[in-house]
């Protein structure tokens, strides 16, 4: 029967040695007593840990004079404490295996001193009925039929194992036994527990190196499949019993698990993109709860069924998976194990997992905050490079600006001198064309740039409507016959004979035009061929102008649109102009919900663009895209004040304006405005905004506010003609607003419309 005994318990003896006499055991606890003090200075000695466990079983069967023996430590099992067979004496093969490890609820006689912390003895093991059948048929086939079980116990109190003997005949030890048993359970507990220290100081002091290894190389900026496996194959040589493990990290979008390093390339290949979610499995499973997920047997777990093929192929049984979050706090991968046979996860493992994990997620967010400055430097040379383009560009387009104003301006200089010092009447004609084609030149730059920069900064209002894209093309054709004609070029226009219909502005739409064929004309060689095309193409209305002009590398056609390109297309081909009208182009384009397309074979070959704008998606009735001008009149007598602090300017309008009819007097601030316009009463006033006293937004609001000042019309002349100048002109009072320099003809006809107007309604008074 089992018996529980403490050091000074009673001995239950049934069977003594024969023989035995009391001079016979003195003799016995003599050798005992020797036996201990020859292990006790054995134990002291650095001999192997294995051998010493040896001896102290030895020393037990020699001092309990049993025929058996065996030393079991304590360890965290999978589902709890359990004990771990370290040496034994006399035991079969089976024996061995079958007591390998025993668990806490264990019915042997080593399980049940476990339970109850203090030793039990079992005299005679056929009688002693709490002997579960199965342990008691390897007791009995390997002989033994006594055993004792006495509990390590450290001096603080902690279990540590079980150091048990076992006898072929049924037996009761001795108290003198027990007493020195004893003594040698201490001895066992203290070599046990010292040896457990030393191990987890080395077992420490090896992860603590694997760690530092890894954020060396960290900080060393090898790649993370570097340090990750550092970590990987300190895992493997602490872990032992044949375990691999591996790192994965979740892609961008935090869907997908992709291997890092540990496993070989065919795996890494097999599992690479394995999704991330609560329904998925291991490492998937892991990362989307950020919990650790521990498969003890991948045969015993339903979910692993449709990847048993990937277990089996690779050689495992067992697959623990720990999830990895950053210093954000967002998980991103797993650390993963897997093992050869069946294994259940102790707290030892997780303990030590849970130390690689946090060294990984320390090097990933390391890594993650690495590639990101990497990034943001390399965003930032970019983004220099482009601002040092940018300027380069800008410069060259500056130096462009100062000759295509030099130019007009040199004409217009050199046919004033002839005015001033041959005024005859050819070189008269000769220098006002001169000076009127070059003005337009110089308005057209101006219109450019202003257009730009409206466009850019949003201000740009299109005045929608039905319009046929056959006509407008053919109108702004008309405009460029002289240019096309004067460098020899070969036009062909071809439209399709039914309308292309688009909603949008016609002046615009016109201006997409001619900037196209005037980019072409300008790096066409005289005599050269420009096309332009008209079609209806996959539910687009498409513009096509190409030449077999002088073509663009590459790197020109990728940037093209862009603000001062032409530089880049060579000083030497300028034929005039800012370089800007593809770069109004293509905002237009795209103001009207379409896009514009360059392309070119290469120097040399020529260039086309291709311009795709939605169709009209109702029917409307044929929209007549020409603008004729209106002749002018002359304008009746009517009083006219002109007002600019500039000499030149008033001057040279009021002579404009008398030729046509006009009585006209000026004035150069806006007091001497005011004073005219009380005592002289002009019909019109042409008023400068920005005057030297009070500008011309003021002179409009006192106009105003006189009883006798609604009956004067004011228009406004500036050389600010953004939305904003204009709606604010109109708020102060003006009826028109005009942008410098004037267009004399529209100027005429606006002066011809309002004195129409004005007679007309005379003649209903």
């Amino acid at each position: 029967m089992t018996t529980p005994s403490g050091p000074q318990a009673a001995p239950d003896r049934t069977a003594p040695p024969p023989g035995e006499d009391e001079a016979a055991a003195t003799q016995s606890q003599l050798a005992g007593m020797i036996l201990l003090h020859q292990l006790s200075e054995e134990l002291v000695g650095a001999e192997d840990e294995s051998a010493l466990y040896q001896k102290l079983v030895n020393a037990a069967v020699a001092i309990m004079r049993s025929d058996f023996g065996s030393l079991q430590v304590l360890e965290a099992g999978g589902r709890g404490p359990q004990l771990r067979l370290i040496a034994a004496h006399g035991f079969t093969p089976h024996a061995q295996h079958h007591w390998a490890v025993v668990d806490a609820d264990s019915n042997c006689i080593c399980g049940l001193a476990l339970r109850r912390g203090e030793r039990v003895i079992s005299s005679d093991l056929v009688r002693d009925a709490l002997i579960p059948q199965d342990d008691l048929a390897v007791y009995l086939d390997t002989g033994m039929l006594a055993v004792q079980s006495s509990p390590l116990i450290t001096r603080h109190g902690r279990l540590l194992g079980m150091l048990s003997t076992h006898w072929r005949r049924t037996y009761a030890p001795t108290a003198d036994q027990l007493r020195l048993f004893d003594i040698l359970v201490r001895q066992a507990a203290e070599l046990i527990e010292r040896n457990q220290v030393d191990a987890a100081l080395r077992e420490r002091e090896a992860w603590l190196a694997g760690q530092k290894e890894a954020m060396q190389a960290a900080m060393d900026g090898a790649p993370l499949e570097v340090s990750l496996g550092v970590l990987a194959r300190t895992a493997t040589q602490q872990l032992d019993d044949g375990v691999r493990a591996a790192f994965y990290l979740s892609d961008v979008d935090g869907k997908q698990l992709n291997h890092v390093v540990g496993m070989d390339e065919t795996y890494a290949q097999a599992v690479n993109g394995f999704l991330i979610g609560p329904e998925s499995l291991t490492c998937g499973l892991a990362t989307a709860t950020g919990e650790a997920v521990l498969t003890s047997d991948v045969r015993e777990d339903p979910r692993w069924q449709p990847w048993l093929w990937l277990a089996e192929r690779f050689g495992y049984r067992a697959c623990w998976s720990f999830p990895i979050h950053t210093s954000a706090g967002s998980f991103v991968g797993t650390f993963a194990l897997y093992w050869p046979q069946p294994h259940e996860a102790t707290p030892r493992h997780i303990d030590l997992a849970a130390r690689l994990t946090q060294t990984a997620a320390i090097i990933i967010s390391r890594d993650i905050e690495a590639t990101a400055r990497r990034r943001t430097a390399a965003a930032l040379r970019e983004s220099e490079a482009a601002l040092r383009d940018a300027g380069r560009r800008k410069d060259e387009f500056l130096a462009m600006l100062a000759h295509e104003l030099r130019n007009p301006i040199a004409a217009i200089r050199n046919a004033s001198y002839l005015l001033l010092n041959h005024p005859d009447s050819v070189a008269t004609a000769r220098c006002s064309a001169l000076i009127d084609r070059q003005v337009a030149l110089l308005t057209e730059l101006v219109d450019d740039l202003l257009d730009v920069s409206r466009i850019t900064r949003g201000l740009v209002t299109l005045r929608r409507e039905p319009c046929e894209l056959q006509a407008i093309a053919r109108n702004a054709l008309s405009s460029l016959q002289p240019m096309i004609a004067g460098k020899g070029h070969r036009l062909e226009f071809a439209a399709p004979e039914l309308p292309v219909r688009v909603i949008g502005d016609p002046g615009r739409i016109e201006q997409i035009v001619v900037n196209l064929v005037c980019n072409a004309v300008k790096y066409t060689d005289p005599g050269g061929r420009i096309g332009v095309t008209i079609q209806a193409h996959d539910g687009a209305a498409e513009l096509r102008v190409s030449d077999d002009g002088i073509g663009m590398s590459p790197e020109v056609t990728g940037r093209v649109f862009d603000l001062f390109a032409q530089a880049e297309r060579g000083l030497a081909r300028s034929q005039g102009g800012l370089g800007i009208g593809l770069t109004i182009v293509k905002q237009l384009v795209e103001l009207h919900g379409g896009t514009v397309r360059a392309f070119s074979e290469g120097t040399g070959r020529g260039s086309e663009f291709t311009v795709r704008l939605p169709l009209a998606q109702v029917p409307y009735a044929h929209v007549d895209a020409s603008r004729e001008p209106q002749r002018a009149n002359p304008l009746a007598a009517h009083r006219v004040l002109v007002v600019d602090d500039r000499e030149d300017c008033v001057d040279s309008m009021a002579a404009l304006l008398e030729i046509h009819g006009a009585q006209v007097r000026t004035a150069s601030n806006g007091v001497r405005a005011l004073e005219l316009i009380r005592a002289w009463k002009p019909d019109i006033v042409l008023l400068d905004l920005g005057l030297p006293d009070i500008d011309g937004f003021e002179v409009a609001r006192r106009v105003r506010a006189d009883p006798d000042g609604h009956a004067v019309l004011l228009a406004a002349v500036s050389g600010y003609g953004q939305p904003d100048d204009v709606e604010r002109a109109l708020a102060a009072g003006f009826d028109r607003h005009f942008i410098k320099p004037v267009d004399i003809p529209e100027l005429v006809r606006w002066l011809q419309e309002v004195s129409l107007a004005a007679a007309g309604a005379t003649a209903k008074v």
